[in-house]
Formats: C-alpha cells, sequence, structure tokens
C-alpha cells in the first residue's frame, strides 16, 4: 500500500530490474484480500502473475521480500530451451 515515491526507494534498496506497483488506496490489496486486519497496510505477499493474468505463485512473509523465489517463478525469466 506504499505510494509511488515510497514504492521507488524500496525498489532502489532491492536494485530490482522488475515492477513494482504502488497501491496507496490499497485496491490491488483489496483485489487479493491481503490487508492486515484493520490496519492500514498489507501483509507482505509477492505474487508472480502470468502474462494471462493468472497467479502463477504467491510467496508470504520472509518469502515474499526476497525476490530471488518470484524471480525464478517468472516465466519471462526462465531461460529458453535449447533449439537444437
Amino acid at each position: 500500500m506504499d505510494d509511488l515515491q515510497a514504492m521507488k526507494k524500496f525498489k532502489e534498496s532491492l536494485k530490482a530490474d522488475y515492477a513494482f506497483v504502488p497501491d496507496p488506496q490499497g485496491k490491488v490489496v483489496g483485489a487479493y484480500d491481503v490487508r492486515a486486519g484493520p490496519l492500514p497496510f498489507a501483509q507482505r505477499f509477492t505474487f508472480v502473475i502470468g502474462q494471462d493474468g493468472k497467479v502463477l505463485q504467491v510467496q508470504t512473509g520472509a518469502d515474499a521480500i526476497d525476490p530471488g523465489g518470484a524471480i525464478k517463478a517468472c516465466p519471462l525469466r526462465r531461460p529458453k530451451p535449447d533449439a537444437g
């Protein structure tokens, strides 16, 4: 539920080269039902979403903070099979 500036700083701190989605109004948080109870912030989740819009993987807690698993799960990051 961070705003654009906070998300940008977080992305830079990770040296991430993939998209982050700011959600200060909580629309995405609401759509995925990940609000931390009545508090005005979300639980930590990372969703890997395919090009067809389907959720491919969900990570929570410490796994959601480390982007390594999400990067491995992302089909755009997987090595292409040899045409050989």
